[in-house]
C-alpha cells in the first residue's frame, strides 16, 4: 500500500505544469542598467509585419494608428523626433513609383514589463521611373507596452546591385 501511495504522489508532482519565462540573454545600456531578454508577443510582432509591408502599400491610414503621437528616429549618424503623419509618408512617397518588400524575419523581443522591441528584416525593390533600387533592410521598433504604440523606430539599409546575391 505505501508502494500505492508513493506512485500516485510521484505522479502528482510530475504531472505538475511549472511555467518559468524563457530568457535569451541581455541588453545592455551601461553602468548598472541591464535588462533580461525574453520572448516577446506574436501581437507585437504582427503588428510590425503590416507596417513594413504597409508602407510599401501605401496604408498609411491604416499603419499610423500604431505610432506615438511623437517617435524617436535612429538611422546611423543621425537620432531626431517626429511627428509621425500620413501627410510626411505620402511625400516620401512621391519620390518613387512603387516599392515591393519581401520579409525574411520579424521577431518581438521583451526587454522587461514596459517596453517590447521588434526587429524586422526585409529586402526591398524601389521602383523610380526606369530605375530599380535594390537594398537590403534592417528596422528595429520600439513598442510601449502602457499604450501599445510605437515610441522609436531604428534604420539600417543597404544597396545591392544585379550582381549581388540576394
Amino acid at each position: 500500500m505505501k508502494n500505492l501511495y508513493l506512485i500516485i504522489l510521484t505522479a502528482v508532482f510530475l504531472s505538475c505544469e511549472t511555467t518559468t519565462e524563457v530568457k535569451y540573454g541581455g541588453m545592455f545600456t551601461g553602468g548598472q542598467n541591464s535588462y533580461d531578454l525574453q520572448q516577446g508577443s506574436i501581437e507585437y510582432a504582427s503588428i510590425i509585419k503590416n507596417v513594413v509591408l504597409g508602407y510599401a502599400d501605401g496604408n498609411f491610414e491604416e499603419i499610423i494608428e500604431h505610432f506615438s503621437d511623437s517617435v524617436v528616429r535612429i538611422e546611423p549618424g543621425n537620432r531626431f523626433k517626429v511627428a509621425p503623419s500620413i501627410e510626411r509618408w505620402e511625400g516620401f512617397r512621391e519620390n518613387f513609383d512603387s516599392i515591393n518588400r519581401n520579409l525574411t524575419s520579424v521577431m518581438a523581443v521583451k526587454v522587461n514589463d514596459g517596453i517590447t522591441y521588434v526587429d524586422a528584416l526585409f529586402s526591398q525593390q524601389v521602383f523610380r521611373d526606369s530605375e530599380v533600387t535594390r537594398s537590403r533592410n534592417f528596422e528595429r521598433y520600439w513598442i510601449n507596452h502602457e499604450t501599445n504604440k510605437i515610441v522609436n523606430i531604428a534604420f539600417v539599409s543597404e544597396e545591392y546591385g544585379d550582381d549581388d546575391e540576394d
